[in-house]
């Protein structure tokens, strides 16, 4: 299931102790990593599950999407030279915010819409 794969590659990327996503004189950098990443989770769930189309499954998802993002935060704070910072959680929602929006929106990403009564 690529959702799960996905929260898999987050959980291993964000257990590094002192991992680097680009030169320091890059201000910012870590945050278009986290909203990219929670981008293609939140799309992948989305795009994956059972019912793409109805606005629950769209909210669940965001919620469980930001709720992955606040308890990896969290997890961060053990991991030695890493800490959890508030505003990698508000990249993590906008990031997913942005991908649950692409998947519905942008019919190249969405699953075929499946006929009434299947």
């Amino acid at each position: 299931m690529p959702p799960l794969f996905w929260a898999v590659v987050i959980l291993i990327g964000t257990s590094w102790p002192s991992i680097s996503v680009g030169p320091d004189a890059i201000i910012g950098l870590d945050k278009v990593v986290h909203f990219s990443m929670y981008a293609v989770f939140a799309g992948l769930l989305l795009r994956y599950s059972p019912a793409p189309y109805e606005r629950r499954t769209f909210v669940l998802a965001l919620l469980g999407v930001a709720l992955f993002g606040a308890l990896d935060e969290w997890h961060q704070q053990f991991i030695p030279s890493r800490s959890m910072s508030i505003y990698d959680w508000i990249a993590d929602v906008l990031g997913a915010c942005f991908g649950l929006l692409a998947v519905r929106f942008i019919p190249q990403l969405a699953p075929p819409r499946q006929a009434p009564g299947k």
